[in-house]
């Protein structure tokens, strides 16, 4: 499901016919995408899977932009597992992953969910006491599936981003997918609607 519907788009446009739908259509994805990456929020619910850095471990790589999963601090004792996508509903599991690439399922009594301030990165806390098991595997150690999204329906998204895709759809559709630089959410002043919802970092 898009948190916009095709009606709504060609409302917008005032378009009559039918003869762009699955261009329209197309474009109400691209939009909801652009929008997702320049937030960092799942609009629809979803759920996801991510792999993150064993604590303490120091590594050269680091990435660009959102991928679907989680980023820790690596440096340290045990501390939290920040989620690249929020808003997160609930946390489903947590495993570990050792270095024969055993999955074990991490207790939910070690941690918990860091969802109270919307406009931050959601994140895992690990509660004090809580201790990582030894041998992990070098890389991708840890493994959270999570629920992210607003909600199952498009009334869910909060009416300022669906209002956004629909001025970003617009734009693609009146400019044939051309956006200036790629930066398509500011040439088409959709970043004034959507500011607000950017996620900052706890871990900056």
């Amino acid at each position: 499901m898009e948190p916009v519907s095709l009606d709504e788009l060609k409302s917008s446009l005032r378009i009559t016919n039918t003869a762009e739908d699955a261009l329209l259509t197309q474009y109400i994805t691209d939009a909801r995408v652009m929008v997702e990456r320049f937030t960092g929020r799942k609009l629809i619910t979803q759920t996801l899977t991510g792999y993150g850095m064993p604590f303490g471990a120091h590594d050269e790589l680091w990435w660009e932009g959102h991928k679907v999963g989680h980023v820790n601090i690596l440096t340290g004792p045990l501390t939290n597992i920040q989620f690249d996508w929020g808003p997160v509903q609930s946390v489903t599991s947590v495993e570990t992953i050792d270095q024969d690439n055993a999955e074990t399922v991490y207790a939910s009594t070690n941690y918990y969910l860091d969802n109270y301030d919307e406009d931050m990165a959601n994140r895992i806390v690990f509660n004090s006491e809580a201790v990582a098991p030894s041998s992990l595997r070098a890389k991708d150690s840890w493994k959270v599936v999570y629920v992210a999204g607003y909600g199952d329906n498009a009334s869910d998204v909060p009416a300022d981003i669906r209002r956004a895709i629909i001025m970003l759809a617009g734009y693609l559709w009146g400019n044939r997918g051309a956006c200036t630089d790629g930066k398509c959410v500011e040439s088409c002043g959709a970043s004034a609607m959507l500011e607000r919802f950017r996620l900052g970092s706890v871990l900056s």
